[in-house]
């Protein structure tokens, strides 16, 4: 038996899901616990949906008080392509009030070699990464790290793009795992205090990248959503957190890798093993998953690895998704970097 304390929290549903502001974080542990050391936060894949939306959302949170997000160059875009910063900023002008990423939130990057992924990743601390990304192969854009005039690359996404063509399988388990294992590495070289792995639908196999991150070295959050992701039509971030949202969580203790019988990789059996078999039927939103990522920084021990199994259980309102009533007044989101954020500190406070 894996001789490793887990500790399992199943975090009650809120009654009350009304709007507080965001700035407000109960007993954070994450940055949000010292609003004034301004931690910078790396998106990777951020020109994918899924990226794009968690980058929207540090972005704001940088630039509000209470947070502990922020900096001159966060968040910051590691991407492949300028092609992926454009469909990143179209995805900011949408759904967060005509926001934009500049050339200083931008790094285009060879994310086939470790030392030039660390170098993008100087003065950040901590990283929002994915497990499978989407892939699509472009051309290397000009004056950056070609070699010559045709050379190509893959653009990866977090966890995929409308239209995007996928030219690598998710059953091309070489090609994802020793992508992620690059970035691991260059995280622990370039001083990356915590990262945030969000599990995408498209992950076939988890258990070799659980593996990764135990030898990797680098506290992190592993986040698991139960069914498919999808995505409101016409989402903001005035329109928050959609999904009334279900957290069963394990902390992984202290030293877990050197207990005597315990393998790299084996809380991943155990997270497997607590799953519950989600239907056809079963999803979540995208948008709320990227909530939880930025949440879970900002509420949430650095020092410390755990997991987090997260499953709808309804709407936190009759006006969630694309049946969303707009108010006939504008409601001030001035000190909100998403609405309803509130609910899930609140859940996260069982959380180690």
């Amino acid at each position: 038996m894996v001789n490793f304390i887990r500790s399992f929290a199943l975090l009650a549903t809120l009654a009350s899901a009304t709007t507080g502001l965001s700035t407000f974080q109960p007993q954070a542990r994450g940055c949000a616990a010292t609003p004034l050391d301004k931690k910078q936060i790396a998106v990777f894949g951020a020109g994918g949906m899924l990226g794009a939306s968690v980058f929207g959302f540090v972005q704001r949170a940088s630039n509000i008080y209470g947070t502990g997000m922020g900096g001159a160059s966060s968040p910051r875009s590691i991407c492949a392509t300028a092609m992926a910063s454009d469909y990143l900023n179209r995805k900011l002008s949408a759904a967060f009030k005509l926001a934009y990423a500049g050339e200083n939130m931008v790094r285009l990057t060879n994310m086939q070699d470790v030392d030039a992924i660390a170098a993008r990743l100087s003065g950040m601390n901590a990283a929002v990464i994915g497990t499978v990304y989407q892939l699509e192969t472009l051309p290397v854009t000009g004056n950056t790290y070609e070699k010559g005039p045709n050379d190509k690359t893959y653009e990866f996404y977090l966890d995929k793009r409308t239209m995007a063509r996928t030219d690598v399988l998710p059953e091309d388990e070489d090609t994802h795992l020793a992508l992620f294992q690059k970035t691991i590495t260059a995280c622990k070289a370039s001083g990356v205090e915590h990262v945030v792995v969000v599990e995408t639908p498209q992950t076939v196999n988890p258990k070799p990248f659980a593996e990764i991150l135990d030898k990797g070295g680098v506290p992190f959050t592993y986040i698991h959503a139960s069914g498919k992701y999808e995505s409101c039509k016409s989402y903001t971030f005035e329109m928050g957190v959609q999904d009334d949202l279900k957290i069963e969580s394990f902390t992984l203790s202290e030293n877990y890798i050197s207990a005597g019988e315990y393998n790299p990789g084996d809380w991943m059996e155990s997270l497997a093993d607590s799953r519950s078999v989600s239907s056809e039927d079963d999803t979540v939103f995208r948008e709320d998953i990227a909530a939880l990522a930025v949440q879970s920084l900002l509420s949430l021990n650095w020092k410390k690895s755990r997991c987090l199994e997260v499953s709808s259980i309804g709407k936190l309102s009759d006006g969630s998704g694309d049946d969303v009533k707009r108010p006939w007044r504008n409601v001030k989101t001035d000190r909100d970097w998403c609405v309803k954020s509130n609910v899930l500190a609140q859940k996260l406070l069982a959380v180690e």
